[in-house]
């Protein structure tokens, strides 16, 4: 085989293991008629492969105005990155950070009416200045690897509050632990808490609502039906609340799958008991 067909293969190769399907170290391999990550024995315990969680972006602040401004913004120790994306009507808009920065371009911008987004690696107490003569709009974001800490909604302890279903996450193609909790708010809203929760770290992971009451393989989930939308998981490791839409008829909802997208597979589910 010429160099050329080797070099296409191996990119092939490359990514064909991209998303939310790669990264575990288990070496396990989907073929034809069969369930993609069977063997979840041959992934390494949860203690030693998920004590960081899946970067994800957090909001720090939304800074607006029509004039140039300096902000004061502090990001966190713990974050990877943070990036201020912009948005502005007229004339031009420049971005330009203090201490100025080690590794990243000081400045960065373009012209309005326009958008874009800058990065920085830096962290701690910062100094944003905001250069632009028309109305302007820049939200600022940190991406962290940290477990996610959201304390249960008010409305879940308010008066009138009640538990409909709850459940434990047990594996199916990934580890998987922590509670589920469906709520019932008083106002007649309905609500999830994922609480203790963990699987396996990787991106593009959702919570999918389950007419099944046990799958224990990505094609029982497939096979049952789906109650709403597909929900983003907002973090692989903590506590974390989503409250659903209004019309969605909970009383159909009998499980919690936690689901890769991008490869079609199940990380973990909840069997739910009422």
């Amino acid at each position: 085989m010429t160099p050329a067909p080797v070099a296409a293969l191996a990119l092939a190769a490359l990514l064909a293991l991209a998303g939310c399907g790669a990264g575990d170290g288990d070496g396990a391999k989907h073929t034809s008629g069969e369930e993609a990550f069977t063997d979840v024995s041959r992934e390494p315990r949860l203690t030693r492969t998920a004590r960081r969680a899946a970067p994800r972006w957090e909001r720090v602040t939304r800074l607006h105005g029509t004039a140039p401004a300096t902000r004061a913004i502090s990001i966190s120790a713990d974050a990877i990155q943070w990036r201020a994306r912009w948005r502005c009507e007229s004339g031009r808009l420049a971005l330009a950070v203090q201490p100025r920065p080690r590794s990243e371009a000081e400045r960065s911008g373009g012209r309005c009416p326009g958008a874009g987004e800058a990065s920085w690696v830096q962290t701690g107490d910062q100094r944003l200045r905001v250069d632009a003569r028309g109305s302007w709009i820049v939200v600022v974001e940190q991406q962290v690897d940290t477990p996610l800490r959201e304390p249960p909604l008010a409305g879940m302890r308010a008066a009138g509050a009640r538990v409909l279903a709850r459940g434990s996450f047990y594996p199916v193609e990934r580890q998987g632990r922590g509670r589920a909790l469906l709520y019932r708010l008083g106002d007649g809203r309905t609500a999830l808490r994922l609480q203790d929760f963990r699987t396996s770290s990787n991106t593009d992971l959702y919570v999918w609502l389950s007419e099944a009451s046990r799958p224990r393989t990505t094609n029982e989930t497939v096979r049952a039906r789906r109650v709403g939308r597909l929900i983003a998981l907002k973090s692989t490791i903590g506590g974390q609340n989503y409250v659903l839409p209004a019309k969605l008829d909970a009383r159909r909802i009998r499980s919690i799958v936690i689901w890769c997208a991008p490869i079609q597979i199940v990380y973990t589910a909840a069997s739910l008991k009422r």
